[in-house]
């Protein structure tokens, strides 16, 4: 019986080494998605712990203008905004959901890109754990953005595309047009990924996939999906291209432009993280072991240079994180020979297999640590503000540490300076704000009788301008801009809210001013009115 026993279990273990869906191969799938629900668990606890991103509460007022396009984001992030604060109005927790999941995904596709890539179950928990533990992973469920589910579908599509490479099953590629006809009602930026697709399979190979025809048949069904936002942004002028300088403006104070790049991406992916990275973007590059996904390498490189030349957000990038990551990890656990070219054979195997594990897991136990720190710990309570605000670069900074603050000052300072109207004057009275973030807290934060409000600034200039009939206007700016005094005969300030350790524009600096006769037709004064640029009055 022993013997038929043991024949058994050897039988049952050459089954399972033959069959692709072995218990290894359970047990990793398990692994990943047991660090992706631990990652889900705590991101969603702590998305209640502070208050809104102006964005957020800009993406609400979005949804009540529903478009198919704006100035620099398609229409499916309002959309979700809209539909989280009609489920639950005001929670700050539900509106983030989208992104919270978009960050679990991340986390299960940097393991399944290993998979693809012939990593076995710790080189896919090694590749789940970097994504689980990077700084980016944090920003990206913090709050609702369109750079949050932007990152997860491209990371989506990049892994369909890496499947159907090792399978050649063209519904892949049907999934793959989905996933990237969604990322185009998120933001137009997809376009880039899919130019240095392109030029990876061309470089690189597979050049058969440019032969397929039910690709050039997703073609015109994904371009068709995009028409729409196309439009949208060609009847008023383009405004996406124009928020490009406004953002390579806003990078640049804030960051440092194209010089802080490298700092931002190590900021972004890093130490367990960055280290993989770089590893496994050059392994896709240079070894034979990775050729078949060498394309995802040029891609990486054509998204690098965009950013570069165009000034634009280090997180553009962040759609190959899993697939860099998974890479790396692959290259240190599953390709041993790789550590032999590394030290020129002089180290012996088991020297190399003890300091790659002493390294990896002190690496690992750090990253884990930094990552649960930082969750745990920040924002940080607004006492330990203890100083005044003074660029771009420090602003960022505190909002990073402490977050966004002083909503309910700015909604209380500004419904305290219309009720103070006489009774008389609050016929035909609108809010005018000098920013979108303002306009967006007032809309959705204020008291439900407050009056109409309206900014020039930004999408917002885009849902409409005062009405002809317009008798007064509450102008919430700051305390000795000109817009007051160049657009109306009458300009004299009614309130302050001004706490000087606030958050700027939105309780530091901020003045309301009552206005009266504008100078030209609202038609003729709109478009003088607006900006792309958010001017927190620093």
């Amino acid at each position: 019986m022993t013997a038929i026993s043991d024949r058994a279990d050897r039988g049952d273990q050459l089954a399972a080494e033959q069959d692709p869906d072995t218990a290894e191969v359970r047990f990793a799938a398990l692994a990943v998605t047991a660090v992706a629900v631990v990652t889900g668990v705590i991101l969603l606890v702590r998305s209640g712990r502070y208050g809104y991103f102006g964005d957020e509460l800009y993406f609400v007022a979005a949804g009540n203008h529903l478009a198919p396009g704006y100035v620099d984001q398609g229409p499916l992030i309002p959309l979700l905004a809209r539909t989280a604060w009609t489920l639950i109005p005001g929670s700050a927790v539900t509106l983030r959901i989208p992104s919270i999941l978009a960050a679990v995904a991340g986390v299960l596709l940097a393991g399944a890109f290993a998979r693809e890539m012939g990593g076995r179950r710790r080189a896919q928990v090694l590749a789940a754990v970097a994504y689980a533990t990077c700084p980016y992973l944090i920003t990206q469920a913090a709050t609702l953005s369109t750079f949050a589910l932007d990152s997860a579908l491209s990371a989506a599509a990049l892994w369909l595309l890496a499947r159907w490479i090792r399978l050649r099953q063209d519904r892949l590629l049907l999934a793959a047009a989905a996933v990237i006809a969604v990322d185009l009602q998120v933001k137009l930026l997809v376009v880039v990924l899919l130019a240095g697709i392109v030029a990876g399979v061309a470089v690189a190979e597979p050049r058969e996939l440019l032969r397929r025809p039910a690709l050039w048949w997703c073609v015109p069904v994904v371009t068709l999906t995009a028409l729409p936002g196309m439009l949208w942004q060609q009847r008023h002028g383009w405004p996406q291209l124009a928020m490009g300088a406004v953002i390579r403006t806003e990078q640049h104070a804030a960051t440092g432009g194209v010089l802080g790049l490298p700092v931002q991406w190590a900021v972004l992916t890093g130490l367990l993280g960055g280290l993989l990275a770089l590893l496994g973007w050059l392994v896709l590059l240079r070894h034979n072991t990775f050729r078949a996904h060498r394309w995802i390498g040029v891609a990486a490189i054509v998204e690098v240079v965009f950013v570069i030349v165009s000034g634009g957000r280090p997180y553009y990038v962040a759609g190959l994180f899993p697939a860099l990551f998974a890479a790396g990890a692959v290259a240190i656990l599953d390709v041993p020979h790789r550590a032999a070219r590394l030290t020129g054979g002089m180290v012996s195997p088991d020297v190399r297999h003890r300091a790659v594990r002493i390294v990896g897991t002190a690496v690992v136990a750090v990253s884990v640590a930094i990552s649960l720190t930082v969750v745990s710990v920040l924002p940080l309570p607004l006492a330990r503000v203890d100083r005044l605000v003074h660029s771009q670069a420090e602003l960022s900074t505190r909002m990073r540490t402490f977050g966004t603050t002083g909503w309910e000052q700015l909604v209380a300072g500004v419904d305290a300076a219309y009720r103070a109207l006489p009774s008389g004057d609050r016929t035909g009275v609108v809010i005018l704000t000098r920013t979108y973030w303002q306009a967006a807290a007032l809309d959705e934060l204020g008291a439900p009788d407050h009056p109409p409000v309206y900014s020039a600034d930004r999408g917002y200039a885009y849902f409409g301008r005062p009405p002809e009939t317009t008798r007064t206007v509450l102008y919430v700016g700051g305390s000795s801009e000109p817009l007051p005094h160049n657009a109306f005969d009458v300009a004299e300030p009614v309130a302050r809210i001004d706490d000087p350790l606030g958050f700027a524009g939105i309780d530091r600096g901020v003045t309301v001013w009552r206005c009266q006769r504008a100078r030209q037709p609202w038609p003729a004064l709109w478009p003088r009115l607006t900006t792309l640029v958010l001017d927190p009055g620093l």
